[in-house]
């Protein structure tokens, strides 16, 4: 004779649940680690936030490097417009409240590389890169305080984010992944996050990379959408990654 047990839903439901809690208590990490790494605010609260952190470290090394459809720099010195170049890649240190260096390639009709130190409205350039530095009138609209200044540069920016939202992580919160706070923004104020070297005519796209572990910025992608309407080339997308907070400076000033 063949007996067919039966058990009632409530009894199920209750192993089920039995079974999660003891999976639990012999696994706690990979769950714990998730949980601890939701973010508790909001995406604008996350931005502002990690604002308040750039603004209040002591230094901050950046590395910028614009990929996809080429774009222009601003540049002029003295009065006088250069030859238009674009940007390939740059490493930079801001120092508190006042002092920035960059090294820079920068492509006009062959790439050239060059270093430029700013102390307050004082400009000094090196090139090629290595060569002795030379006091210079500064580049117009050229503001080393602009990236970090109250009210202007990464602060506007992020101030004034359109629809700014958490996106979905692209690998586990257990891995190592970064925040990531996406929203529109006005192009003009993009212009004071590369201290007056570009000059978008349109919206931009930011993508936030925030590190869950202190609420720093990892780096962002800023994408020129006045690029976007050629199938032919990708737009132009700026990547400005910060890093070494706080460091000591790793360069040397110019002695006059």
């Amino acid at each position: 004779m063949i007996f067919h047990f039966v058990y009632p839903k409530a009894v199920i439901s209750r192993w089920l649940l039995a079974l999660s809690v003891t999976l639990l208590w012999l696994f706690p990490s990979a769950s714990l680690a998730r949980a601890q790494e939701e973010p508790s605010m909001t995406a604008q609260e996350l931005v502002n936030a990690a604002v308040d952190q750039l603004q209040a470290a002591d230094s901050v090394k950046l590395s910028i490097e614009q990929t996809g459809a080429p774009y222009p720099l601003a540049l002029s010195l003295d009065g006088v417009n250069m030859l238009p170049a674009t940007l390939t890649n740059a490493k930079a240190q801001y120092v508190s409240p006042n002092e920035l260096h960059i090294s820079a390639l920068l492509q006009f009709f062959i790439p050239l590389a060059l270093d430029i130190y700013s102390l307050d409205d004082r400009q000094w350039l090196s090139f090629p890169s290595g060569a002795p530095w030379i006091l210079l009138p500064a580049f117009e609209d050229f503001d080393t305080n602009r990236l970090l200044a109250a009210g202007d540069g990464i602060e506007y920016v992020m101030e004034n984010l359109q629809d700014p939202y958490l996106a979905e992580s692209e690998a586990p919160l257990d891995e190592g992944a970064l925040w990531q706070v996406q929203g529109r923004a006005a192009g003009a104020g993009v212009s004071g996050l590369l201290f007056g070297f570009i000059e978008p005519q349109d919206d931009v796209e930011i993508r936030a990379f925030i590190t869950p572990e202190d609420g720093r910025f990892d780096r962002l992608e800023i994408t020129m959408l006045e690029t976007a309407g050629d199938p032919e080339t990708a737009p132009s997308v700026w990547h400005i990654r910060f890093f070494d907070y706080d460091a000591p400076p790793d360069f040397a000033a110019p002695e006059n």
